[in-house]
């Protein structure tokens, strides 16, 4: 059964619009994408020959006897070998095989989200681009209709190219010589109803790299390059409710020599800060104030040691009060618990700290011991704020058990 050529995906990029009307609010992502680590894959222009297609196709199977295992194919007579190494060096990913090929779901979400102005559904799963505007839209539809292994449905991308486009952003690895391996090892092993010549360009290209001196022959399948009316039609959100929100370009995106951030964070501490949380040193600083101005204002209340039992729990029940409804509007939500930390426990510690009287009395002695059970139950307390609330939850359990 011969395999149905779709003219709709693996299609060349606009690597040099017109540039005038709407095509000019573009200019900085087509740069992008003619700089990056994609640029050669997705506006390489191959004489597509449709029976040698025909013969890949046909002929692939996958051998995993061998490590690496590959992809094998006879075209023109002459055997072929496809390693993902092989993709990566012929279509120039620029990736190495270290790379992943996803990320963590909160990642990807919080980028496309907080950064890109995704306002879908939360579906870790799928990424529709009629949910972002303009310049990210346009970049969605490169992702899908150049790069992806679809064969209909131009509107959402799955997991790994909504990875791949924050990887891309934030100059952070993505293994896209591993996901179109994968892909054509997928395309091999699928039902027949399903099969359809997948990657003609990038097939093509595979197949000129191994056999240079093989000449044009039979039916030239034409393909396409991204329709330029895109531009005008991706500046309007159209029917959609929520309408997508209006953000620009960041990171790597319009700085050729941008960094990612560390770990899994999709902003910078220094440049964005209204997205970070704030440091355990500024939170230490900021508690270390907190107390210090109530301290001054109550030092000469507690004079001499005597700080009873029923004063404590007075003054602890307002200074919760009042901490909180004077806590820091800068303070990020997340981190508003350690932040705004009751005072009167800390003022409890200072002021046994300061006393210089001695014990006296078995009556004394029972005060003091007091005393310092409270100073390490408060203690305790201000070390479990500190402690992601996770964490504690999962000490309590082991606790228990």
């Amino acid at each position: 059964m011969a395999r149905a050529f779709t003219d709709e995906f693996n299609l060349l990029s606009n690597t040099e619009p017109e540039w005038k009307g709407a095509a000019l609010q573009y200019r900085d992502i087509v740069d992008f994408l003619n700089r990056s680590g994609i640029s050669y894959a997705i506006s390489t222009d191959p004489i597509v020959s449709r029976p040698y297609l025909e013969q890949f196709w046909e002929t692939t199977e996958h051998d995993f006897t061998v490590t690496p295992n590959f992809i094998r194919a006879t075209v023109a007579g002459h055997a072929i070998a496809l390693y993902e190494d092989t993709i990566r060096r012929v279509l120039q990913f620029r990736d190495l095989s270290t790379d992943p090929t996803a990320y963590p779901d909160y990642f990807v979400d919080g980028c496309w989200r907080q950064k890109m102005g995704y306002v879908g559904a939360r579906d870790y799963a799928s990424y529709k681009k009629m949910w972002v505007l303009d310049q990210w839209r346009y970049f969605a539809h490169v992702m899908i209709i150049c790069i992806s292994s679809r064969k209909a449905g131009k509107d959402a991308m799955g997991h790994d190219l909504a990875a791949a486009m924050v990887g891309l952003s934030l100059n952070k690895g993505y293994n896209f010589s591993r996901y179109i391996f994968k892909a054509i090892n997928d395309q091999i092993n699928t039902a027949e109803r399903f099969r359809f010549l997948l990657y003609p360009r990038f097939v093509q290209i595979l197949i000129n790299d191994a056999l240079p001196n093989l000449p044009a022959i039979g039916e030239r399948l034409q393909v396409k390059r991204v329709d330029k009316r895109v531009f005008a039609q991706f500046l309007k959100p159209g029917s959609v409710d929520p309408t997508p929100v209006h953000t620009e370009l960041f990171g790597h995106l319009i700085n050729e020599a941008y960094v990612a951030p560390g770990d899994w964070r999709w902003y910078s501490h220094d440049s964005e800060p209204e997205l970070s949380e704030h440091s355990d040193e500024q939170q230490q600083q900021q508690q270390e104030e907190m107390e210090s101005d109530d301290g001054s204002s109550n030092d000469g209340d507690d004079e001499g040691g005597n700080d009873g039992a029923e004063g404590s729990d007075s003054e602890e029940t307002e200074s919760d009060s009042s901490d909180s409804d004077d806590a820091p509007s800068h303070v990020h939500p997340r981190r508003t618990a350690k932040a705004t930390l009751p005072a009167s426990s800390s003022k409890r510690k200072r002021q046994s700290s300061s006393s210089e009287y001695e014990p006296d009395s078995d009556s004394d002695a029972a005060i003091q011991r007091q005393r310092r059970e409270s100073i390490h139950k408060n203690k305790g307390d201000r070390q479990q704020l500190s402690i992601p609330v996770r964490w504690r939850l999962a000490a309590s359990i082991s606790f228990s058990c």
